[in-house]
């Protein structure tokens, strides 16, 4: 046993991850599959891909963008509700939801405005909704995505959704004009949740940024039906998950509602697992769980520092 009470697997990384994998139940589908669509160039110059991910009986349409040119460059994956919402288009879960708060949340456009390539991957509780659904509470909104889920397979909610994400990034490392090893995770709430674990289960993402996802089983909604529907692990919490992210650069942001100072104990604890500089890092604001554009910014310059920082000679040209 270590000081801290957990076993010597916990600090094995790839013993680790299989671990939170079988708990999760973050198995890709065996007989997943992903086909990338025809590219069209839309009037902002920048070009867009279908990609059709079959995971589990459902096929999601996910968005692949790339900003004007033919280079290989680095890509991110960004998980969050609907597509529409990242490319800060209206949709029917942000009907009632300012231009502002739209454009706030453009999180793929940013991205590509700043030179990434970025797939935008929905997520399937919202994805298989019915449209007529129009709740104030999500216990509410997500009861029937989270009840026929748990009909279907015997693994936790969070794990469907990595194992979307995880053949998201087996079709992202296909496509020639992307670096596959300056591949990147950025999500802010449901999206920082599915960031951090999938940055921390798949080794071919090599940087991560998660804004708000509540680090810490105790500090946001983690037991709910489309997250772990009550079956939190018993012996450990998410400074274990987070150091599986480790010797790969990591961002932390949080506005001290979901991420902060309260909860800062377990990055210490997970940040022991980091040899040294670059490595986790926090950005805390306290400005609540919404995120300043300022703050955004840093995030978005964080991540491409910290992608291209990574040594890959080889992809100097496209193949």
């Amino acid at each position: 046993m270590t000081p801290d009470g957990a076993t010597d697997e916990h600090h094995e990384p790839e013993q680790g991850r299989n671990w939170w994998r079988r708990w999760l139940g973050a198995v890709r589908d065996p007989d997943g599959s992903w086909e990338i669509g025809s590219a069209r160039r839309t009037a902002d110059g920048t070009v867009r891909c279908p990609v059709d991910l079959t995971s589990y009986g459902t096929t999601m349409r996910a968005e692949l963008v790339r900003p004007a040119g033919e280079d290989v460059r680095p890509a991110v994956i960004v998980p969050f509700y609907e597509v529409a919402t990242l490319f800060g288009e209206p949709c029917a879960r942000t009907a009632g939801q300012s231009v502002a708060r739209r454009r706030s949340q453009a999180y793929a456009r940013h991205l590509v405005a700043r030179g990434f390539a970025v797939l935008a991957v929905p997520w399937w509780f919202e994805y298989v909704l019915d449209p007529a659904t129009e709740t104030a509470s999500l216990s509410e909104r997500y009861r029937p995505s989270a009840s026929s889920h748990a009909d279907s397979l015997a693994i936790t909610g969070l794990g469907r959704s990595l194992a979307d994400l995880f053949l998201a990034v087996d079709a992202l490392a296909c496509v020639p004009w992307v670096a596959p090893r300056r591949i990147g995770a950025f999500g802010h709430s449901l999206g920082g949740k599915l960031a951090l674990h999938l940055t921390a289960l798949d080794t071919r993402i090599a940087a991560g940024v998660a804004h708000e996802p509540g680090l810490g089983l105790t500090y946001s909604n983690w037991a709910d039906p489309w997250y772990l529907d009550g079956a939190v692990p018993p012996d450990r919490d998410h400074d274990d998950l987070l150091a599986l992210v480790a010797p790969r650069p990591f961002l932390l942001a949080g506005g001290g509602a979901s991420d902060g100072w309260h909860n800062h104990r377990l990055v210490e604890r997970a940040a022991r697992r980091w040899p040294g500089p670059p490595g986790l890092e926090t950005l805390y604001h306290n400005t609540g769980h919404a995120h300043p554009d300022h703050v955004l910014d840093a995030c978005y310059a964080w991540l491409r520092g910290r992608l291209a920082a990574v040594d890959t000679p080889e992809e100097t040209s496209p193949p």
